[in-house]
């Protein structure tokens, strides 16, 4: 099975963002994810809005690199990530953007509880990261991410952080143990956030922090492996599936105008031949024909019995 780590950050300088996806190829990781954050909105009157360029093309590994990827059978997949930072339900139109839909993966960070909350329970995202070196602002709330849960959405748990500073680390955790006992451990995954090679540490390295934060040890390996391979497929469901609404109606209960339309539909496939639907629409002809004189004839009746 495939080891992931679906956040690299991409904000670093080039060569150092190539040595770090470089590190994660030796380490065994088989899917590794580069991540772009979006730059928020400037406050004030002049109020600049910085558009988010398209997805990078994938980074060239070196050849020794190369030849470590081709031992593994499966070999190497590198993906883009997009980190839209929302504070307002107004920058949620963002997501649906062309050039934020170009990204493999979407991932968002709710700063405010309301914006949490709408994450979980209503916008077309992949992962939840929420800002898990601070404080958290906000409680998380156990409907909220049971909703994200029924709803095949993740939450993400960064390692890197808690190796770069002793405060960092102490925020991590807590709010890392928080959101696992709320939500049982359902439903997470681990990844590095590492913006230098020193910071990537080996998929087993990482099952066994899972067990830090409150995972169990299945738990745990789920995280850096089948738990990303979910979030790799609700992301491709995302972003090639086309919104639509659709009613449906008994044949049967369709007039005679109208049944015409199926028949059409029906021969057009190749499920009836022409002829055979010449046929069934001549008979719903003169059966609706049969029914117009009958009703006719009956009214004339009721008329007569009427008079007398």
């Amino acid at each position: 099975m495939d080891m992931h780590d679906l956040h690299l950050d991409g904000s670093c300088e080039p060569t150092v963002l190539k040595k770090s996806l470089e590190c994660a190829a030796r380490l065994g990781y088989g899917v590794v994810a580069i991540g772009y954050t979006s730059a928020q909105d400037k406050p004030g009157k002049d109020k600049h809005k910085e558009k988010i360029s398209f997805a990078p093309p994938s980074l060239k590994l070196d050849s020794d690199t190369k030849a470590v990827v081709g031992v593994r059978s499966k070999g190497f997949k590198q993906l883009t990530r997009v980190n839209m930072v929302l504070s307002e339900g107004s920058e949620t139109h963002k997501l649906r953007q062309d050039n934020i839909q170009s990204y493999d993966l979407l991932a968002v960070q709710p700063t405010t509880e309301k914006m949490f909350h709408m994450a979980c329970t209503k916008l077309e995202v992949d992962i939840i990261c929420p800002d898990m070196t601070e404080k958290m602002p906000y409680y998380f709330k156990r409907i909220a991410m049971n909703a994200a849960v029924e709803r095949g959405i993740y939450f993400e748990i960064p390692y890197a952080p808690a190796i770069r500073d002793a405060t960092l680390r102490k925020n991590v955790l807590t709010n890392a143990m928080t959101l696992v006992s709320l939500c049982r451990g359902k439903n997470i995954i681990i990844t590095s956030q590492a913006v230098r090679p020193t910071e990537v540490r080996g998929p087993y390295d990482v099952t066994n922090l899972g067990l830090l934060f409150g995972l169990t040890e299945q738990q745990a390996k789920n995280a850096v492996s089948s738990n990303c391979r979910a979030v790799l497929y609700h992301a491709a469901t995302r972003r090639n599936t086309i919104k639509s609404v659709m009613s449906l109606q008994h044949v049967n209960e369709l007039t005679s105008q109208d049944r015409w339309k199926v028949r059409a539909g029906q021969e057009a496939s190749g499920i009836i031949e022409e002829e055979d639907c010449q046929e069934e629409l001549s008979k719903s002809v003169s059966q609706s024909k049969k029914r117009r004189k009958s009703d006719s004839q009956s009214g004339i009746t009721h008329n007569i019995k009427k008079t007398k």
